[in-house]
């Protein structure tokens, strides 16, 4: 049944005469799409046979892999394994042994290109912050009816280059006054689970050597967000590091300082029944949740006028893409962009700055092309130089035949 499922997946159920004999009428769909869908069923399937041993749940069982299947799957583990920082900890035994066995249902093969990921436009992420957060549009006299909440988030996304997970994870006390400019501040975010506790608590009897982890079990009684199930959780992809905010262009500092003055004094909440740490807060008090932040977002930028997909780049994580590719095209340091980006390799930036490399590209090659031709008043050189009217004539000769006698050539093109 699962390998029926999977192979009607990307063509769908309906044929060329509109017609559906299983009654589906399901859509043709992308093979990433599809690959999605069997890796989530073949997971939950998995778990519920590890969890009662019933075979019978077991939709997608091993198989013995193919000599293909196994090269791929160990040159997958050695390439992830060459870009780990704690390689020397990797199992290749153990990898080796996994490499034996593949899925009985396959995955569909896709483009090794990745599909061109768009970034959030600076003019689209102005009139988000500016515009977008506004109770009520006749109060804008008013701060007081500013979501300043989601405008700092938004901020912190698109100036600082955070994933969305990861503003939640900030502290109150992760906060400090910079020491270099009195108008600005510093924010660096801990590890959730094994990051520095407050120092505040850490100077008290008793808890001195605790963690992040310790603080929030003594003093609240909570979890890290990454160990929560529910709208409470977010994941922190930086683990064991520690996040230093480093925001672009710099002087975004002190706007986002006036907004987080504002938001603590006025708008942060609090809930004397329920205490926590977090910086960002419902209305209730409770820790914010990415989910309010999203559907928030994407109100506002269907009311601005804008498409809030992915596909035009003014989802969440287009606002990252924004941020690193305003750094390579200025020319930052490679290394100096992975820090700042909090990446564990050098190669994961290459999603974020594959637009900018492609301009860079092409202002080389015009630049290239401007030195060819220096000192030419006109463009009769670059035509000589290309011998586009011989070209151009010969070609126009071959259309006319082709119209007159063989009717290769539409005479629309």
């Amino acid at each position: 049944m699962f390998e029926a499922f999977a192979e009607i997946l990307p063509d769908g159920t309906i044929d060329e005469n509109e017609n559906d004999l299983f009654g589906l009428y399901w859509e043709p769909i992308s093979a990433e799409h599809a690959n999605s869908i069997i890796e989530h069923i073949t997971q939950f399937s998995d778990f519920l046979y590890e969890k009662t041993g019933d075979e019978k749940l077991l939709l997608n069982p091993s198989v013995e892999a193919s000599k293909s299947e196994r090269i791929m799957s160990l040159a997958a583990y050695h390439h992830k394994k060459n870009n780990s920082f704690l390689s020397h900890t990797w199992n290749d035994q153990a990898a080796t042994e996994k490499a034996k066995s593949a899925k009985l249902v396959k995955k569909y093969k896709t483009r090794s290109d990745r599909k061109e990921i768009k970034a959030t436009k600076e003019s689209v992420n102005q009139d988000l912050i500016l515009n977008g957060f506004w109770r009520y549009k006749y109060k804008r006299h008013d701060a007081s009816f500013l979501n300043i909440k989601n405008v700092l988030i938004t901020m912190l996304m698109h100036y600082a280059g955070l994933r969305i997970s990861e503003p939640f994870h900030i502290f109150i006390s992760d906060i400090k006054p910079d020491p270099t400019k009195s108008d600005r501040v510093t924010i660096t975010i801990q590890d959730p689970e094994h990051g520095e506790a407050p120092e505040y608590w850490c100077n008290q009897p008793g808890n001195k050597h605790d963690n992040i982890k310790a603080y929030l079990k003594k003093k609240y009684g909570l979890k890290p967000r990454t160990k929560i199930q529910g709208n409470l959780q977010a994941g922190y992809k930086t683990k064991g590091k520690k996040i230093k905010v480093e925001m672009f262009p710099t002087f975004q500092w002190e706007w986002f300082t006036l907004a987080l003055d504002y938001y603590i004094k006025h708008q942060r909440k609090t809930n004397p029944l329920h205490p926590h740490p977090y910086l960002f807060t419902d209305e209730k008090g409770n820790p914010a949740t990415i989910k309010q932040y999203r559907k928030a977002r994407e109100k506002a930028l269907i009311k601005l006028g804008y498409d809030p997909s992915k596909y035009s780049g003014n989802n969440p994580h287009g606002s990252r893409h924004a941020y690193g590719e305003k750094l390579t095209d200025l020319n930052v340091d490679r290394m100096i962009i992975k820090e700042a980006m909090h990446h564990k390799s050098i190669n994961s930036q290459e999603a974020y700055t594959i637009n900018a490399q492609k301009r860079k590209a092409a202002s080389a090659i015009r630049e290239a092309e401007a030195k060819l031709f220096e000192g030419s008043d006109d463009d009769t050189s670059k035509t000589n130089y290309f011998n586009a009217n011989d070209f151009l004539n010969e070609f126009n000769h071959f259309r006319r035949y082709s119209e007159g006698n063989l009717h290769v050539v539409d005479k629309g093109d």
